[in-house]
């Protein structure tokens, strides 16, 4: 193979080829993580032949949550693929394979058969599924066992489920405080929830503790902050347990009552049991803080800001 092109070609059929056996794989393990990497940002599903209805429109988020919220719920999920087929025009990659999905439960199998056909894009030179489509062939089996998976997949959600959770959890947070929606605020708190905050200026408190104290803590925010942005910047770090999640952010918030503007890192390491907030450690630099508030060190304001992200 001297010609580069046909290197290059061959080089995307098996990338193409690998991408394909990385989302079969990823089902089997229950890998989801990993199985994101395989998809763009939005994403056409096709499985109408095997369970009703038309192709459906996604955000790969919403289709990860959709696989997860089935797959675990049975003992074991094997897929095998055969005969692929791959080619690619004006960019877009066509691909076909058979495929044989063998679901277990309990005493129970569900077989299926057919065929999957992909469209795949190139993005940051890694290719993604952009529409994917079952053909059923034949099925054996029982497939009631199914809505059963569904049920014990919902009773005892995976770990990527608990993750998404946790941090859909502080997604809603910050964009509470962006918006100054102070009823969508108070809802991210479960009753005991604590906000520690071990950096904060003198004056100020370190630890608010119970849901209405933080309800409280908070009340001012609307009076003091013009435009917030809290999200542009978030990034999650995973942890061992999917109910713990640290964030990373910054913070751009217009200041009314001074006219100043308080531009902030933050970290945050949060605690999110049942999706809502628990525990919240922030950690920022009280610097800007205090300049943004117009606070001299060491000094305690006479009337300081009940509230502060």
């Amino acid at each position: 193979m001297s010609d580069p092109s046909e290197l290059e070609l061959a080089k995307d059929v098996a990338a193409i080829t690998s991408v394909i056996e990385g989302v079969v794989n990823c089902f089997d393990r229950g890998d989801y993580e990993s199985l994101a990497t395989l998809y763009s940002d939005h994403v056409e599903m096709d499985y109408s032949s095997l369970f009703g209805g038309t192709a459906h429109k996604k955000t790969r988020e919403q289709q990860l949550m959709d696989w997860a919220g089935l797959l675990p719920g049975f003992d074991l999920v094997r897929h095998s693929l055969a005969d692929f087929n791959v080619r690619i025009e004006e960019g877009i990659a066509i691909t076909t394979c058979s495929v044989v999905g063998q679901l277990y439960l309990s005493e129970k199998v569900w077989e299926v058969e057919g065929l999957y056909q992909f469209r795949l894009h190139k993005r940051s030179n890694h290719w993604r599924i952009f529409k994917q489509r079952f053909v059923l062939k034949s099925e054996n089996g029982n497939r009631d066992i199914v809505e059963t998976a569904k049920d014990r997949a919902k009773g005892h959600p995976p770990p990527f489920v608990k993750r998404r959770k946790a941090q859909a959890a502080v997604v809603r947070f910050l964009k509470a405080l962006e918006n100054k929606d102070m009823d969508a605020l108070a809802d991210v708190w479960s009753e005991k929830a604590v906000q520690d905050m071990p950096y904060s200026p003198d004056g100020f408190p370190d630890v608010v503790e119970g849901k209405s104290n933080l309800i409280k803590h908070y009340s001012a925010w609307p009076e003091n902050a013009g435009e917030a942005d809290f999200t542009s910047n978030l990034k999650f770090y995973p942890m061992m347990s999917p109910e713990w999640v640290f964030a990373e952010f910054t913070g751009e918030v217009e200041i009314l009552t001074t006219g100043r503007e308080y531009n902030q890192i933050y970290g945050g390491l949060f605690h999110v049991p049942h999706g809502k907030i628990q525990y919240y450690r922030e950690y920022f630099n009280p610097e800007p803080f205090r300049f943004a508030y117009d606070i001299e060190e060491g000094k305690e304001p006479d009337s300081f800001p009940t509230s502060e992200p």
